[in-house]
Protein backbone atom coordinates (compact mmCIF):
# COMPACT_ATOMS: atom_id res chain seq x y z
CA UNK A 1 0.00 0.00 0.00
CA UNK A 2 1.24 3.55 -0.66
CA UNK A 3 2.18 5.83 2.40
CA UNK A 4 0.86 9.54 1.44
CA UNK A 5 3.99 10.77 0.02
CA UNK A 6 3.79 8.05 -2.51
CA UNK A 7 0.26 8.79 -3.37
CA UNK A 8 0.95 12.68 -3.68
CA UNK A 9 3.84 11.91 -5.99
CA UNK A 10 1.38 9.85 -8.28
CA UNK A 11 -2.02 12.42 -7.94
CA UNK A 12 0.90 15.12 -9.45
CA UNK A 13 1.45 13.05 -12.30
CA UNK A 14 0.67 15.20 -15.61
CA UNK A 15 -2.78 14.22 -17.35
CA UNK A 16 -1.58 14.68 -21.16
CA UNK A 17 -1.91 10.87 -22.19
CA UNK A 18 -5.82 10.89 -21.12
CA UNK A 19 -6.23 14.15 -22.51
CA UNK A 20 -4.79 13.74 -26.02
CA UNK A 21 -6.86 10.40 -26.08
CA UNK A 22 -10.29 12.34 -25.09
CA UNK A 23 -9.60 15.05 -27.47
CA UNK A 24 -9.43 12.24 -30.44
CA UNK A 25 -12.17 10.44 -29.54
CA UNK A 26 -14.67 13.41 -28.68
CA UNK A 27 -13.60 15.93 -30.71
CA UNK A 28 -16.56 17.11 -32.13
CA UNK A 29 -18.00 17.46 -28.14
CA UNK A 30 -14.85 19.03 -27.00
CA UNK A 31 -15.37 21.82 -29.34
CA UNK A 32 -18.97 22.18 -28.76
CA UNK A 33 -18.18 22.63 -24.91
CA UNK A 34 -15.05 24.68 -24.67
CA UNK A 35 -15.22 26.40 -28.16
CA UNK A 36 -18.86 26.90 -29.35
CA UNK A 37 -17.89 29.62 -31.93
CA UNK A 38 -15.14 26.96 -33.80
CA UNK A 39 -17.80 24.00 -33.72
CA UNK A 40 -20.32 25.85 -35.47
CA UNK A 41 -17.78 26.95 -38.36
CA UNK A 42 -17.15 22.96 -38.99
CA UNK A 43 -19.20 20.67 -41.47
CA UNK A 44 -19.28 18.01 -39.13
CA UNK A 45 -20.67 15.81 -42.37
CA UNK A 46 -17.27 15.53 -43.67
CA UNK A 47 -14.81 13.60 -42.05
CA UNK A 48 -11.60 14.73 -39.59
CA UNK A 49 -8.16 13.77 -40.04
CA UNK A 50 -5.45 14.18 -36.54
CA UNK A 51 -2.33 14.93 -38.08
CA UNK A 52 0.03 13.72 -35.46
CA UNK A 53 3.01 13.38 -38.30
CA UNK A 54 2.46 16.71 -39.07
CA UNK A 55 2.25 18.01 -35.39
CA UNK A 56 5.62 16.24 -34.73
CA UNK A 57 7.63 18.06 -36.83
CA UNK A 58 7.30 21.48 -35.89
CA UNK A 59 6.72 20.99 -32.26
CA UNK A 60 10.28 20.70 -30.12
CA UNK A 61 10.40 18.18 -27.28
CA UNK A 62 9.15 19.77 -23.75
CA UNK A 63 11.24 21.44 -21.69
CA UNK A 64 11.98 21.70 -17.66
CA UNK A 65 9.76 18.34 -17.47
CA UNK A 66 7.09 19.94 -18.44
CA UNK A 67 4.01 18.10 -20.69
CA UNK A 68 1.53 19.63 -22.91
CA UNK A 69 -1.54 17.70 -24.86
CA UNK A 70 -1.20 19.42 -28.31
CA UNK A 71 -3.36 18.04 -31.09
CA UNK A 72 -3.23 19.35 -35.00
CA UNK A 73 -7.15 18.19 -36.51
CA UNK A 74 -7.70 18.89 -40.56
CA UNK A 75 -11.27 19.90 -40.35
CA UNK A 76 -13.71 21.28 -43.26
CA UNK A 77 -15.61 24.25 -42.74
CA UNK A 78 -19.37 24.59 -43.85
CA UNK A 79 -18.21 27.80 -46.39
CA UNK A 80 -16.36 24.56 -48.30
CA UNK A 81 -12.80 25.44 -47.07
CA UNK A 82 -10.19 22.82 -45.46
CA UNK A 83 -8.02 23.96 -42.53
CA UNK A 84 -6.50 22.82 -39.45
CA UNK A 85 -7.23 23.65 -35.81
CA UNK A 86 -4.20 23.46 -32.96
CA UNK A 87 -5.14 22.52 -29.76
CA UNK A 88 -3.04 23.02 -27.13
CA UNK A 89 -4.18 21.70 -23.73
CA UNK A 90 -1.80 23.43 -20.32
CA UNK A 91 -1.79 20.13 -18.40
CA UNK A 92 0.71 20.20 -15.59
CA UNK A 93 2.69 22.83 -13.98
CA UNK A 94 2.45 26.35 -12.77
CA UNK A 95 1.50 29.45 -15.47
CA UNK A 96 4.20 29.79 -17.68
CA UNK A 97 5.00 33.38 -18.54
CA UNK A 98 5.64 32.82 -22.46
CA UNK A 99 3.26 30.67 -23.05
CA UNK A 100 1.25 33.30 -25.52
CA UNK A 101 5.03 33.46 -26.93
CA UNK A 102 4.70 30.18 -27.28
CA UNK A 103 1.57 29.27 -28.98
CA UNK A 104 1.88 32.20 -31.27
CA UNK A 105 5.31 30.39 -32.46
CA UNK A 106 3.48 26.94 -33.00
CA UNK A 107 1.22 28.79 -35.54
CA UNK A 108 3.63 30.67 -37.64
CA UNK A 109 5.80 27.27 -37.61
CA UNK A 110 2.25 25.08 -39.45
CA UNK A 111 1.35 28.13 -41.41
CA UNK A 112 5.31 28.42 -43.07
CA UNK A 113 6.16 24.77 -42.98
CA UNK A 114 3.14 23.43 -44.66
CA UNK A 115 1.34 26.70 -45.67
CA UNK A 116 -1.96 26.10 -44.34
CA UNK A 117 -4.40 28.67 -42.19
CA UNK A 118 -4.34 27.17 -38.72
CA UNK A 119 -6.86 28.35 -36.05
CA UNK A 120 -5.02 27.85 -32.37
CA UNK A 121 -6.99 27.38 -29.25
CA UNK A 122 -5.64 26.98 -26.00
CA UNK A 123 -7.27 24.96 -22.76
CA UNK A 124 -5.54 26.25 -19.36
CA UNK A 125 -6.15 23.26 -16.71
CA UNK A 126 -3.83 25.42 -14.01
CA UNK A 127 -5.51 26.16 -10.80
CA UNK A 128 -3.98 29.94 -10.86
CA UNK A 129 -7.39 32.05 -11.63
CA UNK A 130 -4.85 34.58 -12.91
CA UNK A 131 -3.35 32.88 -15.39
CA UNK A 132 -5.33 33.41 -18.77
CA UNK A 133 -2.68 34.53 -21.71
CA UNK A 134 -5.06 34.97 -24.61
CA UNK A 135 -2.19 37.25 -26.70
CA UNK A 136 0.79 37.86 -28.12
CA UNK A 137 2.10 40.96 -29.03
CA UNK A 138 5.55 42.80 -30.42
CA UNK A 139 6.38 46.42 -31.35
CA UNK A 140 9.45 48.23 -32.18
CA UNK A 141 10.38 51.04 -34.81
CA UNK A 142 6.96 50.69 -35.99
CA UNK A 143 7.13 46.82 -36.81
CA UNK A 144 4.39 45.36 -35.41
CA UNK A 145 2.98 42.00 -34.01
CA UNK A 146 -0.42 41.21 -32.71
CA UNK A 147 -1.58 37.78 -32.08
CA UNK A 148 -4.91 36.53 -30.37
CA UNK A 149 -5.98 33.42 -29.75
CA UNK A 150 -9.30 31.84 -27.71
CA UNK A 151 -8.59 29.79 -24.48
CA UNK A 152 -10.69 27.55 -21.98
CA UNK A 153 -9.97 28.30 -18.48
CA UNK A 154 -11.14 24.90 -16.97
CA UNK A 155 -11.12 26.95 -13.45
CA UNK A 156 -14.00 28.99 -14.75
CA UNK A 157 -16.35 25.84 -14.76
CA UNK A 158 -15.19 25.52 -10.94
CA UNK A 159 -18.83 26.85 -9.39
CA UNK A 160 -20.67 25.46 -12.86
CA UNK A 161 -19.55 21.77 -11.65
CA UNK A 162 -23.70 21.15 -11.48
CA UNK A 163 -23.90 22.45 -14.93
CA UNK A 164 -21.33 20.06 -16.20
CA UNK A 165 -22.99 17.05 -14.41
CA UNK A 166 -26.37 17.64 -15.67
CA UNK A 167 -24.26 18.47 -19.15
CA UNK A 168 -25.85 16.08 -22.13
CA UNK A 169 -22.51 16.52 -23.36
CA UNK A 170 -20.22 13.77 -22.47
CA UNK A 171 -17.05 15.99 -22.47
CA UNK A 172 -18.53 17.48 -19.69
CA UNK A 173 -17.90 14.74 -17.28
CA UNK A 174 -13.81 14.79 -18.35
CA UNK A 175 -13.83 18.38 -17.74
CA UNK A 176 -15.53 17.75 -14.01
CA UNK A 177 -13.00 15.06 -14.08
CA UNK A 178 -9.79 17.45 -14.60
CA UNK A 179 -11.11 19.89 -12.33
CA UNK A 180 -11.31 16.79 -9.01
CA UNK A 181 -7.92 15.95 -10.23
CA UNK A 182 -6.70 19.22 -9.79
CA UNK A 183 -8.84 21.11 -6.57
CA UNK A 184 -9.04 17.98 -4.44
CA UNK A 185 -6.25 16.73 -2.09
CA UNK A 186 -7.96 14.66 0.20
CA UNK A 187 -8.02 11.07 -1.37
CA UNK A 188 -11.20 11.06 0.07
CA UNK A 189 -12.97 13.43 -1.37
CA UNK A 190 -11.94 12.31 -4.60
CA UNK A 191 -12.96 8.81 -4.11
CA UNK A 192 -16.45 10.46 -3.23
CA UNK A 193 -16.09 12.72 -6.54
CA UNK A 194 -15.06 9.51 -8.72
CA UNK A 195 -17.76 7.39 -7.68
CA UNK A 196 -20.31 10.07 -8.34
CA UNK A 197 -19.14 10.61 -11.81
CA UNK A 198 -18.76 7.01 -12.60
CA UNK A 199 -22.45 6.44 -11.12
CA UNK A 200 -23.71 9.25 -13.34
CA UNK A 201 -22.43 7.24 -16.79
CA UNK A 202 -24.47 4.26 -15.85
CA UNK A 203 -27.47 6.43 -14.77
CA UNK A 204 -27.47 8.36 -17.77
CA UNK A 205 -27.42 4.94 -20.12
CA UNK A 206 -24.69 4.89 -22.37
CA UNK A 207 -23.60 2.17 -24.30
CA UNK A 208 -21.34 -0.14 -23.18
CA UNK A 209 -19.08 1.14 -25.38
CA UNK A 210 -19.12 4.79 -23.86
CA UNK A 211 -18.79 3.92 -20.11
CA UNK A 212 -15.71 1.81 -21.04
CA UNK A 213 -14.01 4.91 -22.83
CA UNK A 214 -15.35 7.25 -20.29
CA UNK A 215 -14.68 5.44 -17.27
CA UNK A 216 -11.06 4.81 -18.91
CA UNK A 217 -10.57 8.79 -19.04
CA UNK A 218 -12.14 9.33 -15.47
CA UNK A 219 -10.06 6.53 -13.87
CA UNK A 220 -6.70 7.82 -15.77
CA UNK A 221 -7.66 11.05 -14.24
CA UNK A 222 -8.22 10.69 -10.80
CA UNK A 223 -6.01 8.76 -9.03
CA UNK A 224 -6.49 7.08 -5.62
CA UNK A 225 -4.36 5.19 -3.17
CA UNK A 226 -4.43 1.97 -2.77
CA UNK A 227 -6.72 1.37 -0.40
CA UNK A 228 -9.46 3.19 -1.69
CA UNK A 229 -8.82 2.10 -5.20
CA UNK A 230 -9.96 -1.47 -3.42
CA UNK A 231 -13.29 0.22 -1.85
CA UNK A 232 -13.77 2.41 -5.77
CA UNK A 233 -13.73 -1.30 -6.92
CA UNK A 234 -15.90 -2.75 -4.70
CA UNK A 235 -18.60 0.70 -5.02
CA UNK A 236 -18.05 0.02 -8.75
CA UNK A 237 -18.82 -3.77 -8.61
CA UNK A 238 -22.01 -2.66 -6.56
CA UNK A 239 -23.45 -0.01 -8.98
CA UNK A 240 -23.10 -2.63 -11.47
CA UNK A 241 -25.19 -5.72 -9.68
CA UNK A 242 -27.76 -2.70 -8.75
CA UNK A 243 -28.42 -1.29 -12.26
CA UNK A 244 -27.80 -5.15 -13.81
CA UNK A 245 -25.23 -3.21 -16.18
CA UNK A 246 -22.01 -5.51 -16.48
CA UNK A 247 -19.79 -3.14 -18.27
CA UNK A 248 -16.95 -2.85 -16.67
CA UNK A 249 -17.13 -5.91 -14.45
CA UNK A 250 -13.63 -5.37 -13.54
CA UNK A 251 -11.49 -2.36 -12.74
CA UNK A 252 -8.77 -3.91 -12.88
CA UNK A 253 -9.17 -5.05 -17.14
CA UNK A 254 -9.23 -1.70 -17.32
CA UNK A 255 -6.24 -0.42 -15.35
CA UNK A 256 -4.35 -3.32 -17.25
CA UNK A 257 -4.91 -1.94 -20.34
CA UNK A 258 -3.43 1.64 -19.36
CA UNK A 259 -0.06 0.71 -18.19
CA UNK A 260 -0.49 -1.69 -15.18
CA UNK A 261 0.38 -4.53 -16.54
CA UNK A 262 3.74 -4.04 -17.05
CA UNK A 263 3.74 -2.91 -13.22
CA UNK A 264 2.73 -6.49 -12.24
CA UNK A 265 4.97 -7.90 -15.07
CA UNK A 266 7.68 -6.61 -13.22
CA UNK A 267 6.74 -8.19 -9.73
CA UNK A 268 6.01 -11.29 -11.02
CA UNK A 269 9.22 -11.61 -12.61
CA UNK A 270 11.08 -10.53 -8.97
CA UNK A 271 8.85 -13.03 -7.74
CA UNK A 272 9.84 -16.16 -10.17
CA UNK A 273 13.46 -15.01 -9.59
CA UNK A 274 13.96 -14.24 -6.05
CA UNK A 275 11.67 -16.65 -4.49
CA UNK A 276 12.13 -19.21 -7.34
CA UNK A 277 8.49 -19.82 -7.53
CA UNK A 278 6.69 -21.66 -10.34
CA UNK A 279 5.99 -19.24 -13.66
CA UNK A 280 2.72 -21.02 -13.85
CA UNK A 281 1.97 -20.55 -10.56
CA UNK A 282 2.86 -17.15 -9.93
CA UNK A 283 0.66 -15.85 -13.73
CA UNK A 284 -2.21 -17.19 -11.85
CA UNK A 285 -1.60 -15.60 -8.60
CA UNK A 286 -1.25 -12.12 -10.78
CA UNK A 287 -3.96 -13.26 -13.26
CA UNK A 288 -1.57 -12.42 -16.27
CA UNK A 289 -1.14 -14.58 -19.43
CA UNK A 290 1.71 -17.18 -19.06
CA UNK A 291 2.81 -16.32 -22.70
CA UNK A 292 3.61 -13.03 -21.68
CA UNK A 293 5.10 -13.46 -18.82
CA UNK A 294 7.48 -16.52 -19.96
CA UNK A 295 8.31 -14.19 -22.90
CA UNK A 296 9.20 -11.50 -20.51
CA UNK A 297 11.78 -13.74 -18.14
CA UNK A 298 13.06 -14.86 -21.34
CA UNK A 299 13.79 -11.83 -22.41
CA UNK A 300 15.23 -10.55 -19.03
CA UNK A 301 17.42 -13.66 -18.91
CA UNK A 302 19.13 -12.68 -22.65
CA UNK A 303 19.69 -9.70 -21.01
CA UNK A 304 21.72 -10.16 -17.82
Amino acid sequence: MMDNSEYRSQAQQDHDSPWKEALEARFPEFLDLLFPKVHQLIDWSKPIDFLDKELQQILPTSENGRTYADKLVQVHLKDGQTTWVLIHVEVQGEPERAFAQRMFQYNYRIRDKYDRDVISLAVLSDTNPSFRPSRYAFEMGGCRILFEFPTAKLLDWQNKLDALLASENVFALIVAAQLHAKLLKEPKQRLDAKTRLIRLLYERGYSREQVIELFKFIDWMIRLPDNLEIEFKNTIDQIEEEMHMAYVTSVERIATQEGKLEGKLELAIQMVKDLNLSVKDVAEKYQLPLKELKERLNQDKNSD
